[in-house]
């Protein structure tokens, strides 16, 4: 059992803008439009590429791959990566944009949804990843099998524990 919500959402390539601003009232079609600052998610997410783990355990804020070619491989890596910040002229001022090059981004695009759907689980319903790792561990039976995050990240890759 479990709550079901849907949050209709809009890309918004506003530099700056918060990974996802939660609307205070309604638009002139009567819905509740969360803003996602796609800029700012993107920004975030490779920032996350150059955080490097020390040894086995995971480091907090960095972006931990699965080691399994069925669930990700070169394809899902080349779109992870795909676009890059460019210097444009757009109505007579230069910007930086995020440009794809006219390659497939499909997994970016993805992944800017699913931080954004964590930051508004967070901030609208008062997610806890602390909390909600212990219950894991106390579903496992902590205190027989104590595992750490490296472990659950491990079981999610798909390699044997």
């Amino acid at each position: 059992h479990g709550l079901f919500r849907v949050i209709p959402i809009k890309g918004a390539s506003v530099y700056g803008k918060p990974v996802a601003s939660m609307p205070r009232k309604r638009n002139k079609n009567g819905v509740y439009l969360t803003e996602i600052g796609t800029d700012t998610a993107k920004e975030q997410i490779y920032n996350r590429f150059t955080l490097t783990p020390e040894g086995d355990e995971p480091l907090p804020g960095a972006v931990h791959f699965p080691n399994n070619p069925d669930i990700f491989d070169l394809t899902e890596a080349q779109q992870l990566t795909a676009e890059e910040q460019v210097e444009k002229w757009v109505d007579g001022r230069k910007k930086i944009l995020w440009d794809s090059k006219k390659r497939r981004n499909e997994a970016l695009d993805c992944f800017v949804y699913a931080l954004a759907a964590l930051r508004i689980s967070i901030s609208r319903w008062q997610l806890d990843l602390s909390a909600l790792l212990a219950s894991l561990q106390e579903e496992d039976g902590a205190a027989t099998n104590k595992k750490t995050l490296a472990d659950y990240a491990r079981a999610l890759s798909g390699e044997d524990e």
